[in-house]
């Protein structure tokens, strides 16, 4: 299923925008087009939801707290972190409403979420790949 109602919800809730809605549909359309993957919510439910919360603490100014050291540490050790950081960096290019270096840090541990899911899965194709 799409992220569709969760977005009405959330707009409906004064979370996100419009223009916000923009930027993940934008976000979902680069991995189906870079990676052949259609994110929704059974498989991408965390990512999306985790977009939509950023969105609206940056649109409000609410501060989270950083992404632990040590987390930050092991998500580095990872094989998959530089494809992480590699998407994140799409990502931020192809959105209008740019993460800050906080929510960068989240964004980048649910990608990397989404690659091992994807791959244990069998899923994770890129366009290099095709």
């Amino acid at each position: 299923m799409d992220f569709t109602e969760r977005f009405e919800l959330y707009k409906e809730g004064g979370m996100i925008s419009d223009e916000d809605i923009k930027d993940l549909n934008a976000v979902i359309e680069l991995f189906k087009k870079e990676y052949g993957i259609t994110l929704e919510e059974e498989n991408a439910s965390m990512f999306i939801a985790h977009l939509c919360a950023a969105y609206g603490r940056l649109s409000s100014k609410e501060a989270v707290d950083e992404v632990p050291e040590e987390v930050l540490k092991e998500l580095e050790s990872l094989d998959t972190y530089e494809e992480s950081k590699e998407i994140l960096s799409k990502v931020m290019k192809a959105t209008n409403n740019p993460l800050n270096e906080v929510e960068q840090g989240y964004a980048l541990l649910h990608i990397n979420n989404l690659i091992a899911q994807f791959k244990q899965s069998g899923e994770w194709h890129t366009a290099r790949e095709n």
